[in-house]
């Protein structure tokens, strides 16, 4: 027995989503908990059987409004026979970029990937915390760290993307403004616009199989509740640690990445952990992807006896 055909209501529910979601394929099936091949096959039906919806949308006829967030909840990308470069808390102050810092630097310049990714906590933001301040910590303002950021930032090479995936420290920033200054939010503006050659966003997928955010599930088993939660490959940050765990189905493999960290784990901003042994471990991550767009095996720059290692040598 063929299927039931799918009703209008259901199909304009979808067209409505995908325009909702700014015409991004991804994040509308995400509102609509489905996968995005089927969305897919659902707009194609739509254009077939009901062009006019299409149309209503397309001319402006039916003006949707669409999801604003403060940044973009999803990007999306594609990426085929290339690499993308993965890192994020870097928990930035003046004059002191860490060793993971410069050899995060040095590899970009060597892979040239396709994206490069800051995985947020870029600045640390100590100043506009909700937490009080610590005795002696002389953290900086955060103009000077914005500066710092961009000036260890103006030195990685360019790439076809460059995206900034917002961490919590990094929108303290956004979050300080709207509380103390609503008044001039138009006029100071936000952290984005102090690095306009990056593009900002709460998440990045590319091709449909990996996801990137800054933090998703926490604790010690993160990557692997990561990976298991999407469904698809997650690559985190926030939890300071570095691990990569296999997930395999049926479907075949699939991982959950946590990065480590670029910055510092022993630098002063840290000192409210009161120098307790941690999970944390300095380093980013490498995804190469086929001519099909096939993720291989994630790889993980590492320190070794305080060396960044990658790939079975030092990179500094």
């Amino acid at each position: 027995m063929p299927p039931a055909p799918i009703s209008k209501e259901l199909l304009t529910d979808c067209v409505r989503a995908f325009y909702r979601a700014n015409k991004s394929l991804v994040a509308a099936s995400m509102i609509l908990k489905i996968p995005t091949s089927t969305l897919q096959s659902r707009l194609n039906t739509a254009r077939k059987n009901y062009p006019e919806i299409i149309n209503d949308y397309e001319s402006g006829k039916i003006n949707v409004e669409v999801q604003q967030w403060l940044y973009p909840q999803m990007l999306t990308g594609e990426v085929k026979e290339d690499c993308v470069l993965i890192g994020g808390d870097a928990h930035i102050w003046p004059n002191t970029n860490s060793v993971m810092m410069k050899a995060f630097v040095k590899t970009a310049k060597m892979l040239k990937p396709d994206t490069i990714i800051l995985n947020g906590d870029i600045i640390d933001g100590a100043r506009v915390s909700r937490h009080g301040a610590t005795l002696k910590s002389a953290a900086p303002k955060v103009s000077a760290e914005i500066e710092a950021a961009m000036e260890w930032m103006s030195l990685l090479p360019a790439a076809k993307r460059r995206i900034f995936t917002i961490g919590n420290h990094d929108i303290r920033v956004d979050n300080y403004l709207a509380n103390q200054a609503n008044e001039l939010d138009d006029y100071i503006g936000r952290l984005s616009d102090r690095f306009p050659f990056w593009e900002f966003c709460y998440a990045y997928t590319i091709n449909e199989s990996v996801e990137v955010r800054h933090r998703f599930r926490g604790g010690i088993h993160a990557a692997y509740n990561n990976a298991l939660n999407a469904a698809i490959t997650t690559v985190t940050n926030h939890t300071h640690a570095q691990q990569v765990t296999a997930i395999r189905n049926r479907k075949g493999t699939h991982w959950g990445v946590e990065t480590g960290m670029l910055g510092d784990p022993d630098h002063k901003c840290f000192q409210y952990h009161e120098g307790a042994p941690s999970r944390a471990h300095t380093g980013f991550a490498v995804l190469t992807f086929d001519e099909e767009g096939i993720l291989m095996p994630p790889e993980l720059c590492q320190s070794v006896n305080g060396r960044p290692v990658f790939r079975g040598k030092y990179v500094l």
